[in-house]
């Protein structure tokens, strides 16, 4: 079942970070040469951000199975996993949802926490962890995303073949919607949206959402999701006029500094 569901949110999520573009802007335009230092690769499909010397947060349908004693690399150095704590409230679903009718899949979706954090055996020296947003008034905030997976543009959706080409690009979005678990943001089609108007592809779960305060990054959501209708064997990820979903880091800020916080303390 966790191997059915881990391919099944790939299709709603965006496998290495991938970035779906407007059609009538340059693919150059949205091109990367670095990746920010907070970005990890997770050991296979999906990326988790640093937000702490030791820890890392993603999605917990990232964690495909027991991820302790595995390795990640950060910076220019390889760190082993020692906890991986998934939040209580996730959960996955039953066969029955991964098939037909998409409507109970999507209220299902709804209403789990997909977070989870992962705790390194030492503290990273050479990169800075990124801030979480401490605030809740998220809607209307420009966010950031970055990617480097399956590409392709509104019209057409994503091209999974283009996934092993591990292209670095950035887009952004604006925060149309906040629900109580989850931030979301439409793919507008031009003339509308902005003019690095982009939408997650395959895979790219766990990747960042960053807005920017006062000239620093904050970490404001997960790619967790995308919305979707009809049968499930009619979805095309990335088309213009699609919803993506995010973790809201906002609403699990205090599970995340409880346990950080309960860890330092058995540290000690």
């Amino acid at each position: 079942m966790k191997a059915a569901f881990f391919l099944l949110l790939c299709l709603f999520s965006t496998g290495g970070l991938a970035v779906v573009k407007r059609h009538d802007v340059p693919s150059e335009n949205y091109i990367l040469h670095e990746a920010p230092g907070y970005l990890i690769d997770m050991p296979h499909e999906g990326h988790g951000v640093l937000i702490d010397q030791q820890w890392i947060v993603t999605v917990a349908h990232t964690i495909f199975y027991d991820y302790v004693g595995k390795q990640l690399k950060i910076g220019s150095n390889l760190y082993q996993i020692e906890k991986v704590y998934i939040h209580p409230e996730f959960e996955e679903p039953n066969e029955s949802l991964l098939k037909g009718d998409l409507a109970p899949l999507i209220n299902f979706l709804k209403a789990i926490s997909d977070i989870a954090l992962i705790k390194l055996s030492c503290p990273v020296g050479d990169i800075k962890p990124i801030s979480l947003y401490a605030g809740t008034k998220e809607q209307g905030k420009v966010i950031t995303v970055f990617g480097k997976g399956a590409m392709g543009d509104g019209l057409n959706g994503e091209d999974l073949e283009t996934k092993s080409l591990q292209s670095l690009n950035t887009f952004q979005n604006i925060v149309e919607t906040v629900e109580p678990n989850w931030l979301a943001f439409k793919f507008d089609k031009p003339p509308n949206g902005l003019p690095l108007e982009g939408m997650h592809g395959s895979g790219d779960s766990g990747g960042a959402s960053v807005i920017d305060q006062d000239g620093a990054p904050f970490l404001v959501g997960l790619s967790s999701w995308q919305l979707a209708h009809g049968d499930i064997s009619a979805f095309r990820g990335g088309l213009y006029g699609t919803t993506a979903y995010q973790v809201r880091i906002s609403r699990y800020r205090n599970w995340i500094m409880g346990i950080l916080d309960s860890e330092q303390n058995r540290d000690r």
